[in-house]
């Protein structure tokens, strides 16, 4: 092992002071090594313990902070100088067997002022963050070290997991890489995706389909035009549909944004969904509303509340969603299979209808006994459907449920946001490890600090200053705190950025082709010409 310096000054059981030199000195982040003797039962045994560098700082005596420019030059140009370098170390622990795994365990005692410290070999770290995983899901390396992967342990999902990271740190990269492994795992994946960033986990990222892309099914409503990616670039897609017969009339007022004050308007599309029997569709409730508003044997007000309730019908019919069958749960809960429901271009409170409903027809698979396989159900912008309580939202309930409950009937929550302060603190709060990329506002910040006691202090200072791709993982997915570099993910991302430049240079081409400008402008001219004659 390299020697990088010695402990210096007062040193804890938590972090101590070492002292280096220009030549020697280990970057920031980096891990070093060290050797205490542990003190157990009148035994002792020595111990290497890692830890990680959290602070550097050079100090000179002879360049004061009160010497001018010129004094300065003086003294470089006499003398030779040898700045002093002084660092500050976390101390992560040691690794210990217990039960057949290795565990980490913080030492009780302090390393001494004059041991000397060394830079931590790869083999040394790979035993912390890589070994003895059991079917680990690789998610890339540590940061400083390209040679030393970092496993996540599948079991850390058993508590709920939460990806947050704010806009373009790599966020939707990060998630597909981790459901990639999950259903390389065997795992049933139900996705709820607002943005369209998972509908291209079928294509390899330099092109062509993945090895699993038989096992991942996209759910689209119907009548959303101008989707990002149409059916043909994502390998085809399935109708997601809603029974609309089964729709209860707070459902339907809801959903129309009828407020409990509308009684009249209410009461008419009571009345009107009394008259069906079998199976029908907005359409058709349309047209029996249209019916007793111009039918003279109803009262004036109740014609008028028919006819304001058949226009909003239109929204309803607009929506694309309804159908005379609900889409197959037992489907989506299929062994080793991926569903993606594709809510872009969707109203939110129609979006959290659908999450609504469909994690209800979920739990109560789950809650009965029923649920044949674990189920990890992924809420990107999760804040969107599971607000605070000052905001109403119909999906929240079961969401909540899910975050409480769902552990104990194998449901598993993803929760992925770039917004943490907007979740409500009930499900934030269960989810036990977290993937936190590049995050600055101090929000959300706060909002991270509250949901975790995994994350120190020192972790919460180190989130503004990570690059893109750049993740601190806590919790029980690994054994002790890690930030990585993300790498690896084999699926096309929806969710990347655009090239600009490349699109801006698409529009220059388009435009020299586009003859329809030079139209309009020899339209306008002829209409100068007639208006002066």
């Amino acid at each position: 092992m390299r020697k990088v310096g010695y402990v210096v000054g007062e040193a804890g059981t938590n972090q101590f002071t070492f002292v280096s030199d220009k030549e020697s000195f280990p970057p920031r982040l980096e891990y070093l090594v060290l050797r205490v003797i542990e003190k157990s039962e009148g035994s002792s045994e020595e111990r290497e313990i890692l830890a990680q560098v959290v602070r550097l700082s050079n100090i000179s005596e002879i360049f004061g902070q009160d010497l001018t420019l010129k004094e300065v030059e003086s003294i470089l140009n006499r003398f030779a100088t040898t700045p002093q370098v002084l660092g500050t170390a976390r101390i992560i622990g040691f690794l210990e067997e217990e039960e057949g795994r290795r565990n980490v365990r913080i030492p009780r005692c302090a390393p001494l002022p004059g041991q000397e410290v060394f830079l931590a070999e790869d083999d040394f770290l790979s035993q912390f963050f890589s070994h003895q995983i059991e079917a680990g899901i690789r998610i890339g390396n540590l940061i400083h070290r390209k040679g030393v992967e970092v496993m996540l342990d599948p079991n850390g999902f058993r508590r709920h997991v939460a990806i947050i990271a704010q806009t373009g740190a790599g966020k939707s990269y990060l998630s597909g890489l981790v459901l990639e492994n999950l259903l390389a795992l065997g795992g049933t994946i139900l996705v709820f995706d607002p943005n369209s960033d998972y509908v291209c986990m079928r294509r390899k990222r330099g092109g062509g389909m993945t090895e699993f892309s038989k096992r991942v099914t996209v759910y689209r409503p119907r009548g959303v035009e101008g989707r990002r990616f149409p059916d043909e670039h994502i390998g085809g897609s399935k109708e997601y549909t809603v029974r609309f017969k089964t729709l209860d009339d707070e459902e339907i007022f809801e959903i129309l944004g009828i407020t409990d004050k509308m009684t009249n308007i209410r009461a008419a599309i009571h009345s009107a969904r009394s008259q069906f029997g079998g199976e029908y569709l907005p359409k058709e409730l349309k047209i029996a509303l249209e019916s007793m508003a111009n039918d003279p044997n109803e009262k004036g007000e109740m014609r008028d509340a028919a006819r304001k309730a058949a226009r909003r019908m239109s929204d309803l019919i607009n929506m694309g969603i309804w159908g005379f069958k609900d889409i197959e749960i037992e489907e989506c809960l299929a062994p080793m299979r991926m569903s993606v429901v594709d809510l872009a271009g969707i109203p939110r409170r129609v979006s959290e209808f659908l999450v609504q409903r469909t994690l209800a027809d979920l739990w109560g698979k789950a809650s009965s006994g029923t649920l044949p396989h674990p189920v990890f159900v992924v809420l990107e912008e999760a804040h969107n459907f599971v607000p605070g309580e000052h905001v109403k939202c119909r999906s929240r309930s079961i969401i909540n449920t899910l975050a409480s409950e769902g552990r104990k009937f194998a449901v598993f929550l993803i929760v992925v946001t770039q917004r943490p302060h907007k979740i409500d603190d009930n499900t934030l709060s269960q989810c036990n490890s977290q993937i936190i990329m590049r995050l600055t506002n101090p929000e959300d910040m706060s909002a991270v600090s509250r949901a975790s006691e995994a994350v120190s202090q020192d972790l919460l200072d180190d989130l503004p200053g990570l690059n893109v791709g750049e993740a601190v993982v806590v919790g029980q997915l690994t054994r002790t705190p890690v930030m990585v570099k993300v790498s690896g993910r084999i699926s096309e991302e929806g969710g990347s950025d655009i090239n600009v430049i490349e699109e801006l240079s698409k529009a220059r081409r388009d435009a020299e082709t586009d003859t329809s400008i030079e139209k309009f402008i020899k339209e306008d001219l002829e209409e100068l010409r007639e208006a002066e004659a």
